[in-house]
């Protein structure tokens, strides 16, 4: 089995993706002219109301945002309201105004309308991890500096695929002895399908390797060791990565690489999360058969009989994961959010395995993610996340076993417990409300005109969980 198959076989129970990019109007009937269709269910949208596009946004917030019965309001409350002036100068097409307005009304900066001249670059943002244009490896500045020493060479990039490899020194370039940085930075940069020519020393040995410089992906997960305690950083959790099987493939990766270990540390500082069935993947590999990962409440359209139903999936595992026996020590952040949260939650509610450093973010809400037919790109917050039990962590985080604020001081803490291996989680869930979820906008009506242009249309932390 490859590794893209392993991933799939990592979800066992309802594989589809929770946080779903598809074309989609769940078969809604907004460009009917028939307005008594449209009318009675839908808190009185007429086919006559704005555009098509504007309907059918409207009815994807009907169905499907968690709040819509606090914050979404007549559809007429959304037409011609907007500062025209304020979003034309921000490059806004004005026949989207009034689309932006209504969701930015939803008080949520996680649900928002991205129209067609911007969405697929934010598309892009979510679901790769960040790319390079290089030959992708790193020096060892250990080394003195009239040696050029590879230290790590990329996964799937262009010198990986060339055939360099870490430890191999680089003694010219097209030919050229680098004798300077200068000189060495100079004959590195290229253009794509470029081709630059290393040659390199190996072992007693000089190889000649053509690069053919092409965009490659970033790992999303490192690995490093502390007093001979492996460390598992993971940066996002994404399915386009250096790896086939992304995050998740990287990962199960690092694990396999230290199987001859009983304790490892993962990471999860300053990660904001990513792609659901990426963490859920991970999480599963390090619980038992029978185990509950997490459970997700989603909000979903009737459309049978106009209206927002729900249901709740709880991920149980079918088999043991491949490293249940390892004992598992997390490091955790303020900044530790969504995707993060639920690997924590998933492992450290069955495990019971401690947490190192801060409070987490207290993300326990999801969105569904979609392209309308317009190719304009929805994010809608339809999604809550449960642990096994049926308890939420959203607004408080998780509390970490031991209080830590200095990294350098945290990670020695978990190298500690690591070795120890016998800790077990006693800390919960946080107590007081971590205040990222403060409604972003005015309350409705005490401004009319009022627009919240949201920081979120360039996002700086995985909006799907």
């Amino acid at each position: 089995m490859g590794r893209l198959g392993l991933l799939f076989q990592g979800i066992r129970q309802n594989a589809p993706l929770i946080a779903t990019i598809a074309i989609t109007s769940f078969g809604f009937t907004a460009c009917s002219s028939d307005s008594t269709t449209v009318s009675a269910p839908y808190n009185g949208l007429k086919s006559s109301m704005g555009s098509p596009e504007f309907q059918q946004n409207y009815m994807h917030l009907f169905y499907l945002y968690n709040d819509k019965d606090k914050y979404l309001r007549k559809p007429e409350s959304y037409l011609g309201k907007v500062d025209t002036e304020a979003l034309v100068d921000k490059g806004i097409p004005w026949d989207y105004h009034d689309i932006y307005y209504m969701y930015a009304q939803m008080n949520d900066p996680y649900t928002y309308y991205v129209d067609p001249s911007r969405a697929m670059a934010l598309l892009s943002s979510w679901t790769s991890s960040e790319q390079k244009l290089d030959a992708g490896f790193e020096l060892d500045s250990a080394y003195i500096p009239e040696k050029r020493v590879i230290k790590k060479v990329f996964e799937n990039s262009p010198a990986d695929k060339a055939g360099i490899k870490a430890g191999d020194e680089i003694v010219e370039i097209e030919g050229v002895v680098p004798e300077k940085n200068t000189v060495f930075n100079r004959l590195s940069v290229a253009s794509e399908g470029d081709t630059i020519t290393y040659t390199v020393k190996r072992d007693s040995s000089n190889l000649i390797f053509p690069v053919l410089i092409e965009p490659y992906n970033m790992p999303t997960v490192e690995l490093s060791f502390k007093d001979s305690i492996p460390v598992i950083k993971i940066s996002e959790f994404t399915r386009q990565t250096s790896n086939d099987s992304g995050t998740y493939g990287e990962f199960i990766r690092y694990l396999q690489a230290t199987k001859d270990y009983k304790t490892t540390i993962i990471d999860l500082r300053n990660n904001g999360g990513g792609e659901v069935p990426q963490c859920i993947a991970m999480a599963q590999e390090l619980l038992s058969k029978g185990d509950t990962a997490i459970g997700i409440t989603s909000m979903v359209p009737d459309t049978v009989h106009k209206k927002q139903a729900s249901e709740t999936t709880f991920y149980i595992n079918e088999r043991d994961g491949l490293f249940k026996d390892r004992y598992f020590v997390f490091l955790a952040n303020e900044y530790t959010a969504s995707c993060s949260e639920i690997m924590l939650v998933g492992v450290v509610s069955n495990k019971r395995y401690p947490i190192v450093g801060k409070n987490t973010y207290g993300k326990g809400i999801g969105q569904t993610s979609f392209f309308t037919f317009s190719y304009s790109l929805v994010s809608i917050t339809n999604m809550r996340t449960i642990d096994k039990d049926g308890n939420t962590y959203h607004r408080y985080g998780l509390v970490p076993d031991f209080d830590i604020i200095d990294d350098a001081i945290a990670l020695d803490k978990a190298v500690a417990l690591a070795k120890d291996q016998n800790y077990v989680r006693v800390a919960g869930y946080g107590t007081t409300n971590t205040g990222h979820f403060a409604k972003t906008a005015l309350e409705q009506d005490s401004m009319p005109g009022f627009f919240y242009f949201s920081e979120e249309y360039s996002p700086k932390i995985k909006l799907m969980f």
